[in-house]
């Protein structure tokens, strides 16, 4: 009967043993676990915290990259504008060059027979008395012969009056009275309806003589105005 308590005994101490040694590993365990579970729980939310912040900055980035963009594109714009305006400027600068390229060309075209111009016809040779500039009736007549032949005309020729004088009377007399004959025809021509600037005049005084001036006869005929009509060399005639 002892032993058999003493066995008894001996399995009830046993057992209390192993329960005690189950509740301390199970709670060692579940300590282990807790601490484990925090770290995880820690773990995520650093994570998604970091989550957060490279997400904020992928916003940061894009808000800027479209800032940029409209930024680039509003420059684009501002860059066509002032191109299109340039090209404005270009197309009126090409417009005006054009306009004075055709203008000089025009006057190029005007004065380009200047030196072509020629005379037409037979000079018309008009005598005065001495010492007188005033014109005779037959002067007239034959000034009158002269707007005929240039009727009708508004470009394309020139009248040159060319006025003498014979050889008495001192050089400064000499040319201011072929100067004054010059002159009568040009006012007579002008009250014409010639155009004033077509009739250019000169007076050379004793010049280029067209007869002996010893004789009285000789004398007569170098007192004189000599009337040339020139024309241009492509005969621009009318309302050119």
């Amino acid at each position: 009967m002892l032993g058999v308590f003493i066995i008894a005994g001996m399995v009830t101490l046993s057992g209390c043993a192993t329960r005690k040694f189950v509740r301390t590993e199970v709670g060692t365990a579940s300590g282990k676990l807790e601490t484990s579970i925090k770290d995880t729980n820690t773990k995520v939310t650093e994570a998604r915290e970091r989550i957060d912040a490279v997400d904020r900055r992928a916003q940061q980035g894009i808000q800027a990259a479209d800032q940029k963009a409209t930024q680039a594109g509003a420059a684009a714009q501002a860059a066509d504008q002032k191109a299109t305006n340039a090209q404005r400027t270009a197309d009126t600068a090409n417009t005006a060059v054009t306009q004075v390229n055709t203008r000089v060309t025009n006057v190029e075209n005007r004065f380009s027979t200047i030196d072509t111009y020629t005379v037409s016809g037979t000079p018309v040779n008009i005598t005065f008395k001495n010492a007188s500039a005033t014109l005779s009736a037959d002067a007239k007549k034959a000034l009158d012969d002269v707007v005929n032949q240039v009727s009708g005309k508004n470009a394309g020729f020139a009248i040159e009056v060319q006025g003498f004088i014979d050889s008495r009377g001192s050089e400064n007399y000499n040319d201011a009275l072929s100067e004054r004959r010059a002159t009568a025809v040009k006012r007579y021509l002008v009250s014409k309806n010639i155009p004033l600037m077509r009739v250019s005049i000169v007076g050379l005084g004793e010049a280029n003589p067209v007869a002996d001036n010893k004789t009285k006869a000789g004398r007569d005929q170098n007192r004189r105005v000599e009337v040339r009509v020139l024309t241009a060399g492509q005969g621009r005639t009318g309302n050119q």
